[in-house]
């Protein structure tokens, strides 16, 4: 398992991850946060017409009045957008950010809402990537990452992205919860 955080511009080997993680998470309490999983695959077709190209996105349900736009980036790949509830988009931009390599999208999105007296708030994103880097078998998966990003009304975008294996639900959701103290990824891992 790795791990990229905006603090760190390189991947962390599992064993030094495991130490932060341990460190990290000891003394996580329990946010109160739940999670909503939404589909990437159940969308509406559209053509953006304000694009000259007139390029085709696919609008997804989301939670508590967001929405995710599944969008056409770089050599046919498909990165998130965010839509808030005011109607914003927030671009994850997956292939400046988890791999410049190929990559397809995991069937859903998981979100992490946290309750309040005024309601419900998604507070993060947790989405697969499944990277195709190997040029020589270029259908084959050769790591599947996980994108978490902080969500909000003013800012959402990635903040760390980690290597499936050897990573928890439970750990994933933790630093899920905490995406939004964590600052945005600015470049991307190799």
């Amino acid at each position: 398992m790795k791990i990229q955080n905006s603090k760190t511009s390189f991947l962390i080997p599992a064993i030094t991850l495991a130490v932060i993680l341990s460190g990290c998470f000891a003394t996580y309490q329990d946010s109160g946060n739940k999670s909503v999983f939404t589909s990437l695959n159940n969308c509406q077709s559209f053509t953006d017409q304000t694009d000259p190209n007139s390029t085709p996105y696919k609008l997804c349900p989301g939670t508590a009045g967001y929405q995710l736009i599944l969008r056409k980036v770089a050599a046919g790949r498909k990165s998130i957008e965010i839509l808030s509830d005011s109607q914003q988009s927030f671009p994850l931009n997956y292939q400046a950010v988890v791999t410049r390599q190929m990559f397809h999208l995991g069937e859903q999105a998981e979100w992490r809402i946290a309750h309040s007296s005024t309601g419900t708030q998604p507070v993060a994103l947790i989405a697969e990537i499944h990277a195709h880097e190997n040029p020589d078998e270029p259908d084959q998966v050769t790591t599947i990452y996980l994108a978490v990003a902080k969500v909000s009304a003013t800012e959402s975008c990635v903040t760390d992205v980690i290597e499936q294996q050897g990573v928890s639900r439970a750990q994933l959701q933790q630093l899920a919860d905490k995406a939004q103290q964590r600052a945005c990824i600015g470049t991307p891992p190799h």
